[in-house]
Parts: C-alpha cells; sequence; structure tokens
C-alpha cells in the first residue's frame, strides 16, 4: 500500500487536468498513489484519465454512472484511497513538487497530535500567470480544541487547507465535504476539534483563479450549491452564510468539547463580522479601496 494517496474528483476538467496531473506525478514524495474518480463527465475528461492511467501505474480510475454531485465524488476519492495519509487535489490547482513531501514530513514531526498540514498558497489565474502570495493564517497548534477554532473562525477566507494533507484517520472521523456552501468551513471545524492544523511555510500549492469557478465566475448561490448536489440541493442556497454556521454548530456538538468549542467559533466569527463592518464602513467614509486578497494588498 502506498503511504499517501491523492485523490482527484473531477467533472468537466480536460481544459485544467493535464496540468493538474502532470505536476501530482512528478511529486518528489516516493510514495504515493493517484486515485481519479470521474463525475460522469461529458467532455474529454474520461478519455484524458485513461491515458494518464496506462503512462502510469500509480494512478487508479473510478467513474460514476451519473453525476452524484461535486460532494459525493470528493467522498468518493475518501473512500477508495488506500493510503494512511490523504490529499485531496482539484483539477485546475497546481502542487509544486515538495507539495507532499513537506506536508508528511510535517505531520511526521509533529505526530498524531497533527491531523492536518498544509503549504502556503500563490493565486495564479486562468492562464497560470501568479497573481500574489495569499496568507491562509491557519496554523493551529494550539493544544486546545476552542482554541484552534476560535483561531479558525477569525483567519478562514479563501479555504485551502483542505487541499493539505490528512491523517486519513482523522479525515473519516468528519463528514467530508457536504452538500451545501461552504461545507469546506465546516469540515475545517471538525478538524480543528480533532487535532492541530500544522502551516509549511514554503510556496508550494498554486491555487488557480478563473471564471469557470462555481463561485469566481459570478454564479448565484444557487447555481453554486447546485454543483455540490445537483438532485435538490439548491434549497441550501438560501441564506448560505447562516445555514452554513447552523451546520457548523451543530458538527462540533457531536465532538467532545462541543458546547465549548461552538462558543468560541460563533463568538469569534460574528465578532470578526462586526470588525470586517466596521472597517468596510470606515473604508466608505475615506474614500479609501477595498484591499486586495493577496498579502501584498492586505
Amino acid at each position: 500500500m502506498p503511504r499517501v494517496t491523492i485523490g482527484v474528483p473531477v467533472y468537466n476538467a480536460a481544459r485544467y487536468l493535464p496540468v493538474a496531473l502532470d505536476a501530482l506525478r512528478v511529486q518528489d514524495h516516493p510514495d504515493f498513489e493517484i486515485v481519479i474518480s470521474d463525475n460522469a463527465s461529458t467532455d474529454e475528461t474520461w478519455d484524458i484519465c485513461q491515458r494518464y492511467a496506462v503512462a502510469d501505474p500509480r494512478i487508479r480510475l473510478w467513474r460514476n454512472e451519473r453525476n452524484l454531485g461535486g460532494h459525493a465524488n470528493f467522498g468518493k476519492v475518501v473512500e477508495l484511497a488506500s493510503g494512511e495519509l490523504f490529499k485531496w487535489a482539484a483539477y485546475d490547482d497546481i502542487c509544486r513538487p515538495g507539495f507532499v513531501s513537506a506536508c508528511v514530513a510535517a505531520l511526521d514531526a509533529a505526530g498524531p497530535r497533527a491531523v492536518l498540514a498544509y503549504p502556503k498558497t500563490v493565486l495564479i489565474d486562468e492562464d497560470g500567470v501568479e497573481v500574489g502570495a495569499y496568507a491562509d493564517k491557519l496554523d493551529l497548534r494550539d493544544q486546545r480544541a476552542w482554541k484552534r477554532l476560535s483561531g479558525l473562525a477569525n483567519n478562514i477566507s479563501l479555504c485551502h487547507a483542505h487541499f493539505g494533507v490528512f491523517r486519513i484517520e482523522a479525515l473519516r472521523r468528519t463528514g467530508l465535504i457536504r452538500p451545501f456552501l461552504s461545507s469546506d468551513y465546516t469540515l475545517m471545524a471538525e478538524v480543528a476539534a480533532i487535532g492541530e492544523i500544522h502551516e509549511v511555510p514554503e510556496r508550494l500549492f498554486l491555487r488557480r483563479v478563473h471564471g469557470a469557478s462555481t463561485r469566481q465566475a459570478g454564479n448565484s448561490a444557487a447555481a453554486a450549491t447546485t454543483w455540490f448536489a445537483p438532485e435538490g440541493g439548491g434549497k441550501s442556497a438560501r441564506s448560505p452564510r447562516a445555514n452554513m454556521l447552523r451546520q457548523t454548530v451543530r458538527v462540533l456538538r457531536g465532538h467532545p468539547g462541543g458546547l465549548t468549542n461552538s462558543a468560541a467559533f460563533l463568538g469569534t466569527w460574528f465578532a470578526r463580522r462586526a470588525r470586517v463592518r466596521l472597517g468596510a464602513l470606515r473604508r466608505r467614509l475615506s474614500g479609501k479601496p477595498m484591499p486586495a486578497l493577496t498579502e501584498s494588498g492586505a
């Protein structure tokens, strides 16, 4: 069995998939497999997957008979994984060669208390041109779960840490990606409740920002939610932020220290929202522009 499984859930991914797979195949970690689950794509995605599987015996393929939704496909690659460590990889992002080995080294150095390690992020555009560094700020090493959850609520924005390397035993104790908008926030809260999250200082993750991404394309919350769950998923698009918070609190109550952890997460979340609104009001009154997403503009 390989030590690390890289799970690649795909749907109509032909434009960027070869670049993503090329980057995964040259990872310098010596012991990994790549598991691809195709969600009944209607473009050339499945042909690309088959060509890569013929060329590289480390690649295993699965194809759903119909589109089960993005959340189910993310879960499928976890189900198929055989490694003790696991990483999700999106079809349109790029991992630099040291990504997996650096995260595995961080988990090995920390021991069982760390359940997820992820590297720093660089944003790129649809052509692969660097937009700028992005500060995830989710290095959550406190031994107290409520402190980790407070740190998560205070900093999470664009969610990249869940593309890091997990201990699969811990990941399988969560609900993974769920069929509602921003369920990656809920997943990260569950992970923070279970154990520490470590940030690797090297910038090894290139996150692609492009118009075909569900929310980046300016699509409605209902359309984005339908990506997660095509059959009736749009119902949860009403008040998506409030729904995410409700779901997160419900999930946290199922873990040890649930009430304390939920209070820490919610208290910090609403305090942060108040600061954001106050800052936006001050910028409007002063005529200053909104800050950019990259570190240089923060």
